[in-house]
């Protein structure tokens, strides 16, 4: 179950089983959205996919481990707060003839219990926005990652602050308690530099700055 943390953070009030089925619903008519193209890309760009390990935090309903899954990946397990979503990405799983190669765990990544494993692949897309404490989650992430960490998060520019500021403002009116934050690029990208991966700028889509960092 969801650490209590969860709820501190408003994680399940703003991940609700109704935005869970309407992401899944989405992707099963649209596939995925132009920011988690262009990750994918990126990713099959920088890893070889086949017979690959995929760890992704934060999945939601699970697309983009299954669009990994579906270009020759091994196997994937995702790691997601919202037991609603996770019940869509079993879902999907099924659909797609994928199940017995996707793992799902409900946690909240920063604070559950690691196992130690190391996968070819790390992804936390659209992720460190949710959580004031970037570095506890980001510093286990980038321990996993055996080839390469991919990410995307809030580029640090005013229009973009902006968004999130009427987004939290939003929040605080109709007394919900998540927040979102745009987290210092150059500290997160030193961080991943810490930890032995070396960040690179894949792309830029509307307010999200993709970056792939591959270990050195």
């Amino acid at each position: 179950m969801p650490c209590t943390c969860c709820a501190d953070l408003g994680i399940m009030e703003m991940f609700s089983a109704r935005r869970a089925r309407a992401d899944a619903r989405r992707y099963r008519r649209r596939g995925l959205d132009a920011r988690a193209r262009r990750l994918v890309g990126a990713i099959q760009a920088a890893v070889p996919l086949s017979g690959a390990s995929v760890l992704e935090i934060g999945a939601g309903v699970g697309s983009v481990s299954l669009e990994l899954l579906r270009r020759g990946a091994a196997r994937a397990t995702i790691v997601e707060a919202s037991p609603h979503a996770a019940v869509e990405a079993r879902t999907l799983a099924q659909e797609a003839g994928v199940q017995d190669r996707l793992e799902i765990v409900v946690a909240d990544y920063a604070a559950m219990e690691k196992d130690g494993r190391s996968y070819d692949v790390v992804v936390l897309d659209r992720v460190v926005c949710c959580y004031p404490d970037w570095r506890g989650l980001l510093a286990p992430a980038v321990a996993a990652a055996w080839r390469a960490l991919a990410m995307t998060y809030p580029r640090d520019v005013w229009w973009a602050r902006g968004m999130i500021g009427a987004l939290n403002l939003l929040q605080a009116l109709i007394r919900r308690r998540f927040r979102a934050f745009v987290h210092p690029p150059a500290a997160m990208q030193e961080e991943l530099r810490r930890g032995g991966v070396v960040p690179q700028r894949a792309a830029r889509v509307g307010p999200w700055e993709l970056v792939i960092a591959p270990r050195r």
